[in-house]
C-alpha cells in the first residue's frame, strides 16, 4: 500500500522554511487499486465466484475515519527544498503556481533455487511507488495543497512443471498457485497445486505473475505554519501526529 504524507509552506520566489501543521480530510475511495494474473497453467484459473459453491451469502463493509493532523518541517536547499516527514524525505522544485515535492521509491528482489537433477524454483519482485505533493502559494502563513501517489507492484513465481520425486526430495511444488488458482474435477472446484509426476502447465516451467497497480486520487490539504523551527521542535511535534 502507499504511504503518503503531506507538505508546507511557499512566499512567492523563495524556499518555504519552518514547521507546519497539515489537516487531511477523511477521503473515502480515494484509493483505486487494479489486480491482474499471468499463468501458464493448462487446467487452472482464477475462481471469479461463479463456478461452482453456493451463493447463499451477502456481504457488505463500510469505514469512516477522522480528518488526519500531521506536522512536517520544510527547508531550503539552494534553488529548491526538502520536506521532511519522519524518516522519508521529498526534494522539491519551484512551479509557476507553487512547489511541487516528488519521490519514486524502486526496488527489485530475485530469489533462485536450482536442484542439479532437474528442479528449478525462482521469485521475482519488482515495485515502485511514486508520492506527488503540491503546495499553492502561501498567504499569511495558510496554505492550500494536494497529495496524490501511484503504485505498482509485480511478483512472478517459477517453478519445474515436472521433476524426479526420488532425487529431489519432495512431490508437491512450492509455487503459489493453490493461492490464485482452481480447477475443476466432477463438477466441484479444488486449489490449482504443482505436483511433481504431472503435466499442469503448458510448458517446463510453470510461472504466475501477480500485478497490483494502485492510484491515488488528489487529496486536498489546508497548511498551518508553526512557531519555531527548531529540531527538536519539529520532533515532538511528529510524535504528536494523529
Amino acid at each position: 500500500m502507499i504511504r503518503f504524507l503531506l507538505p508546507a509552506i511557499l512566499l512567492a520566489g523563495c524556499a518555504p522554511s519552518g514547521i507546519f501543521m497539515i489537516t487531511v480530510p477523511y477521503a473515502e475511495g480515494s484509493l483505486d487499486c487494479a489486480d491482474s494474473l499471468d499463468e501458464n497453467f493448462s487446467d487452472g484459473y482464477e475462481d471469479d465466484g461463479g463456478g461452482g459453491g453456493d451463493n447463499d451469502w451477502t456481504y457488505s463493509s463500510n469505514f469512516v475515519g477522522s480528518d488526519a493532523i500531521m506536522f512536517f518541517h520544510i527547508s531550503p536547499t539552494g534553488d529548491g527544498a526538502v520536506l521532511t516527514w519522519g524518516n522519508s524525505s521529498y526534494p522539491g522544485v519551484p512551479e509557476t503556481d507553487g512547489w511541487t515535492f516528488s519521490w519514486t521509491d524502486h526496488s527489485e528482489s530475485e530469489e533462485l533455487s536450482e536442484h542439479e537433477d532437474g528442479y528449478d524454483y525462482n521469485e521475482y519482485t519488482i515495485a515502485d511507488s511514486t508520492v506527488n505533493i503540491h503546495i499553492g502559494q502561501a498567504l499569511f502563513g495558510e496554505l492550500g495543497g494536494t497529495i496524490s501517489g501511484t503504485s505498482k507492484s509485480e511478483s512472478t513465481w517459477e517453478e519445474s512443471d515436472k521433476w524426479d520425486l526420488d532425487e529431489v526430495g519432495f512431490g508437491s511444488g512450492d509455487i503459489p498457485s493453490a493461492s490464485y488458482l482452481v480447477y475443476k474435477d466432477s463438477g466441484d472446484l479444488y486449489p490449482q497445486g504443482n505436483d511433481s509426476e504431472e503435466d499442469e502447465c503448458d510448458d517446463k516451467l510453470c510461472f504466475i505473475t501477480v500485478t497490483q497497480e494502485c492510484t491515488q486520487s488528489a487529496q486536498a490539504f489546508n497548511a498551518t505554519k508553526v512557531e519555531g523551527t527548531d529540531v527538536l521542535m519539529y520532533n515532538d511535534s511528529y510524535d504528536d501526529s494523529q
